[in-house]
């Protein structure tokens, strides 16, 4: 039977798989860069916060923007993987402006210490308790305090979920993703104003599904969450329905789609 099972991993989980990704991350980022360019599109021209949370910095990837866009504001950057911290730290620590937190981000955020700009991108689909966490965030900000998140939404990498129960007829696990409009009635049943939002779709080029597979795993996100994916037969059965209905070109490239809502919010 073609299935779907949603789940989300336990934090330990979660941490042990970023923190093996760490060094290699911004390899197989691809996505991640346009998403966080595309994200800082969203930020008003005037917009001068005196202190920013990031919630899950990874390497940097957003990092490096909000340090170069507010130039005059001190950020601090949180992840649950101290591996990735130390990636982060090596790489943009000479700001004066920079502080680390490695720590759950639900927990971090039960202590509502105040932020004038709470970002986060490719973070809120591992946490739990989703309308909680946006309560949360809410009495972080002070009024008029923003924030801006971009956050995968159902219809996530279609091409490989598609490939693995049409091609493969494997039941597979994924994220429990929430739609757009599922994130957008969490913020406003938390307080947040939303001021604009936009589901994208960001979608990358590779040689071959293998290859797909090899980027997720590589920023450690893995749709699989078990010690095998797919069986040796059931891969070459999924990877021939993906190059069949998902090529680019003739040299046969492939597409990997991410859809991403992008959202700008304000506490009124």
């Amino acid at each position: 039977m073609n299935s779907v099972n949603t789940a989300l991993p336990d934090k330990a989980s979660v941490e042990y798989s970023f923190g093996k990704a760490a060094i290699l991350y911004d390899r197989y980022a691809d996505h991640h860069r346009i998403i966080a360019e595309r994200l800082m599109e969203f930020v008003h021209p005037n917009a001068a916060p005196g202190s920013i949370l990031e919630i899950g910095c990874g390497t940097g990837i957003l990092t490096a923007k909000l340090l170069k866009r507010f130039s005059a504001s001190a950020v601090t950057a949180l992840d649950i993987s101290p591996d990735m911290v130390d990636r982060c730290r090596l790489k943009l620590n000479q700001s004066g402006r920079l502080s680390f937190r490695v720590t759950d981000a639900e927990e971090y955020c039960r202590m509502r210490n105040r932020y004038d700009l709470v970002v986060s991108s490719c973070s809120l689909q591992w946490i739990h308790d989703r309308e909680r966490f946006i309560e949360n965030i809410f009495a972080m900000l002070p009024v008029g305090g923003r924030c801006l998140m971009a956050i995968p939404v159902t219809g996530m990498l279609h091409e490989l979920v598609e490939s693995c129960i049409y091609g493969a007829h494997a039941v597979i696990r994924q994220l429990d993703l929430n739609s757009g409009e599922e994130w957008k009635t969490c913020f406003k049943n938390g307080g947040i104003d939303i001021l604009s939002s936009s589901v994208e779709s960001v979608s990358c080029v590779y040689n071959h599904p293998l290859e797909v597979l090899k980027a997720i795993r590589g920023i450690g996100a893995g749709i699989d969450q078990g010690p095998a994916f797919l069986k040796p037969g059931d891969m070459k059965k999924m990877t021939r329905y993906y190059s069949r209905n998902y090529k680019v070109d003739d040299s046969g490239r492939v597409s990997s789609t991410y859809r991403v809502l992008y959202l700008l919010g304000i506490r009124m």
